[in-house]
Order: C-alpha cells, then sequence, then structure tokens
C-alpha cells in the first residue's frame, strides 16, 4: 500500500511545523508510557490517527496527544503499531474504492510525514552513547514500499544503531557511499517477488564495491508475510543475501552488532 506515496510537496511545508511540535511533545513527554503493552489497540487513538492521515486536520494532532496522555499511550507505540495499522486501514479503504488513489496517496504521505518528524524528535531528544552498529537501509530497483523501510529504522536508532537510509540509490550513489563509508552490514527491504532479481544484482554491486565482506540482510514486507523456512531460504538462494528474517535483533545478532537503548543520528 505505501508504494502509493510520493513526495506531496504542496502539503508539506504547511503541515511540517505543527508536526513538528506534536512530535516534540509526544516525544519529550510520552516516552515508554505506554500500559497497553501487547495488547489489543485503542479504537479511539487508531481512529484519530487515521483521521489525520485522511484530513491532515491539525486539530487532530491535538486531540491525539490528549488522548495518548490519557491512555498512556507512548510514542513508540505510535511509531511500532499505530502508524501501521492506519497504513493498512487506509490501504484497505483503496482496495474496497472506497476512496481513490489521489487521497490515499495523500493520507499515506501525511502518515509518512508524521513518522519523519517523530524519528527526528526521537533522535534530538535522546542523548548518551550511539552504538557501534553503522547500518546502510536501501530498497533494489522498482520498489516503492517506503514506508516499511521508514518504520525499520526508526526502530533501529531507538536501540543505538546508527542508520543511512537510501531510497532506490542509483548505482553511482550507492558505489560512492560504500567506498567512502565503513557499514558493519546493509539491510535491503523487499516487498514484491518481481524485485528479487534486481535485489540479487544489487548484492552482487554491494560485494563488488564492498572493501570487505559486508553481511547483507533482507527483509521487508515478501519476508515478514511468510515464516517459511524454505520461503527464506529461496529468497537468499535467489539474491545471495546472508540472511532472510524480519527479526531486526536476529538481524544485528548476525551481524555481530550490539544493541544499546540510545538514540542515534
Amino acid at each position: 500500500m505505501d508504494g502509493l506515496v510520493q513526495p506531496v510537496t504542496s502539503t508539506r511545508r504547511v503541515e511540517d511545523m505543527p508536526l513538528r511540535r506534536f512530535a516534540m511533545r509526544v516525544v519529550s513527554e510520552l516516552t515508554r508510557a505506554s500500559d497497553c503493552g501487547n495488547g489489543p489497540l485503542s479504537g479511539v487513538i487508531a481512529k484519530l490517527v487515521t483521521d489525520f492521515a485522511r484530513s491532515g486536520d491539525n486539530r487532530a494532532l491535538s486531540a491525539l496527544y490528549a488522548e495518548m496522555r490519557l491512555r498512556r499511550i507512548s510514542a513508540e507505540d505510535v511509531m511500532d503499531a499505530y502508524l501501521p495499522d492506519a497504513l493498512g486501514m487506509i490501504g484497505q479503504e483503496w482496495h474496497d474504492e472506497e476512496i481513490d488513489i489521489l487521497h490515499a496517496s495523500m493520507a499515506c504521505a501525511r502518515l509518512q510525514n508524521l513518522l519523519r518528524e517523530l524519528g527526528r524528535a526521537w533522535a534530538s531528544d535522546r542523548t548518551g552513547r550511539m552504538g557501534d552498529g553503522r547500518i546502510l537501509m536501501t530498497l533494489p530497483a522498482g520498489e516503492q514500499h517506503t514506508v516499511g523501510l521508514m518504520l525499520a529504522a526508526n526502530q533501529l536508532r531507538r536501540i543505538g544503531v546508527s542508520v543511512k537510509v537510501m531510497l532506490l540509490p542509483k548505482t553511482t550513489e550507492l558505489r560512492d557511499i560504500l567506498t567512502h563509508n565503513r557499514f558493519h552490514a546493509v539491510f535491503i527491504s523487499v516487498s514484491n517477488e518481481s524485485s528479487l532479481l534486481p535485489c540479487g544484482h544489487m548484492v552482487r554491486d554491494l560485494r563488488t564495491w564492498s572493501q570487505h565482506h559486508i553481511p547483507i540482510v533482507i527483509g521487508g514486507g515478501l519476508v515478514s508475510g511468510s515464516d517459511s523456512d524454505n520461503h527464506h531460504r529461496r529468497i537468499a538462494e535467489i539474491t545471495g543475501a546472508d540472511l532472510v528474517t524480519s527479526d531486526i535483533s536476529r538481524a544485528l545478532h548476525s551481524c555481530g552488532i550490539q544493541q544499546i537503548s540510545a538514540a542515534a543520528e
């Protein structure tokens, strides 16, 4: 669904400042305040997030903040549970032809902007040492599912891993960043079967350009959609990746990266 998301420059300037203020307030005051644990999502909070996505009305942000305080919903909950839930709801409405592609794209772009501002607020609010891990996260040619990758990047940063995100990089851009920077791993997000062959080409290029053997991990919707070992082995065989998993902890462990509870730039 988030393949519908494209930059919406006409609304971004208007929405950025209220979003930024909301994000800074939520992250500074409602971090790890959750009482919901692994329980069901609050229907009220889910509706407010989706209402903001549909309308872009900043009053929805004020109502969302108030309800988050009342119900002890944390910033992490919004990023990890409520934003994906809202994306799924918008996607289902588009699939059911309840909304058209323009309104679906606008709604997804608003959620992506909210995610971006929450991630920035988290990084600026947290102090303390970084972890020892530096990861490059990217998408192969043909992929458009950017929101899932951004969600994963935010999760990694919140546990102290430094992440460089490159969305659909040109071959020369990817080569240059690997030539001039040292990463402990490359994570590639794949959501469609049709992206596996381009992903394989990317993996081969990464092996050629990296000055040492760099672990390459594939995740994303295509991986999380099935926990079958055979399915994961097939993806690894086609792409040449070292590991195929949707488990971030397992991916980090396999790359020798320790997790700490600090944010990273």
